[in-house]
Order: C-alpha cells, then structure tokens, then sequence
C-alpha cells in the first residue's frame, strides 16, 4: 500500500518536521498513539520513505528493528491477558530454558516421552 504524505515544518527552530499520519494507514500498519516509529529513505525511490516500528525488548531493551520480535503471551480463563515482546535473543534465551526444565524435570521418569 501506498499513501503520499505532506511534511511540515515544527516551528521550533530544530530543522524537525512533523508527518501527519491519517488513521488508515495507521491501521493498515498496525500502528497506536505512542509507538516509536523510524523512518527510512527508500533506495529505490528518491521521493519514497519508510517507517518501521520500534519494538524494544521487554527484557533487555534492545531495540527489534532489524531482526523483529517474538511475543511470550497468555489469555488466561478469568479475561486477564499478559505478555512480553522479546528481541530474538532473549526468546531463544527463554525457549531453551523451558526445553532444560523440561528435560530436568522428567530426568527420572520410567517411561520415555513419546516425542523424544
């Protein structure tokens, strides 16, 4: 999608421009009040610009531009909702720590688990 946005200048003296986004493309790009977004030129087109959004690690504050981010979340039974965006290496930080557990955890057991 495409949409051709006009800047304005901020009026402060700071070489700053502000960019009016309308409400679809917001939408469109999954993007709320408040979110920190980049923004690119695009090296294919002089006149193009490209925002990305900046996810931050819930755990180490890394930002997740460059390699995305993975989402540690759960909707339990009573409507209460929790979750944590993580950068790619505090995911896989995470899921192996779940794999050891799990592992540990049944060191002992008789019988093996049928999808090891």
């Amino acid at each position: 999608m495409h949409w051709k946005l006009t800047s304005r200048d901020s009026g402060d003296g700071s070489g700053d421009v502000i960019l009016e986004l309308p409400d679809d493309l917001l939408q469109a790009a999954g993007l709320t009040v408040g979110d920190t977004l980049e923004l690119f030129s695009d090296p294919n087109d002089s006149t193009a610009i490209r925002l990305t959004k900046v996810v931050h690690c819930d755990v180490c504050d890394a930002s997740t531009a460059e390699t995305g981010h993975g989402v540690l979340q759960a909707q339990w039974r009573d409507g209460e909702a929790e979750g944590m965006r993580l950068c790619k290496s505090c995911f896989s930080f995470a899921m192996s720590t779940f794999k050891r557990e799990r592992e540990a955890s049944r060191m002992f057991d008789d019988e093996p688990d049928a999808d090891e």
